[in-house]
């Protein structure tokens, strides 16, 4: 299992140029990714970053809520609902409360398939398959994994079955290469 701390993560400008990401994993390590974990702070409303070929998943870990609007759908992403969208649409994101923070899932779409759920307080079993990277994120309260504690914005990936406790939310990602 390996540990990611918050203060490890390495920041980065989005592609759009509007913001900074806190990269927390991906795959490759160099050239185009495969998949990629990131954190971003939103100060502003305004346009997410188009990417072609890439299938997202955002989480709203901070923030009253934000809306994704691209012309025809509207959006209301809550608080630890993830959110599923082709990188390809170009959404203009509102904040409800002038600032956010979110949880970013990229997979190159054809190459990785991915899942998110969030998992509030209490024990869960994960089964990280043989083939699969299984990757939790601490939302809320503390997450203990391998007697290890998770704080708020901390990651581990695991292998094997392992037992997760939280004392409030965590982001449980599974990547599975296709």
């Amino acid at each position: 299992m390996g540990i990611q701390v918050f203060r490890d993560h390495v920041a980065m400008p989005w592609p759009n140029g509007a913001g900074i990401t806190y990269e927390v994993t991906r795959a490759p390590e160099t050239g185009d990714f495969d998949w990629r974990i990131s954190l971003a702070d939103i100060d502003n409303d305004g346009p997410f970053s188009v990417l072609e070929g890439i299938d997202r998943w955002i989480v709203l870990m901070e923030g009253e809520y934000m809306i994704l609007a691209d012309g025809e759908t509207t959006h209301r992403i809550e608080e630890h609902v993830p959110f599923f969208f082709p990188g390809e649409i170009a959404f203009d994101c509102t904040l409800g409360s002038g600032q956010a923070r979110d949880l970013n899932i990229m997979t190159r779409r054809g190459n990785v398939d991915s899942n998110v759920r969030v998992l509030t307080e209490g024990s869960h079993d994960i089964d990280a398959g043989t083939n699969d990277v299984n990757i939790i994120v601490a939302l809320t309260g503390e997450t203990e994994v391998e007697e290890e504690t998770l704080e708020y914005r901390d990651a581990a990936i695991i292998t094997g079955n392992q037992l997760v406790t939280t004392t409030g939310a965590f982001a449980h990602i599974l990547l599975r290469t296709i």
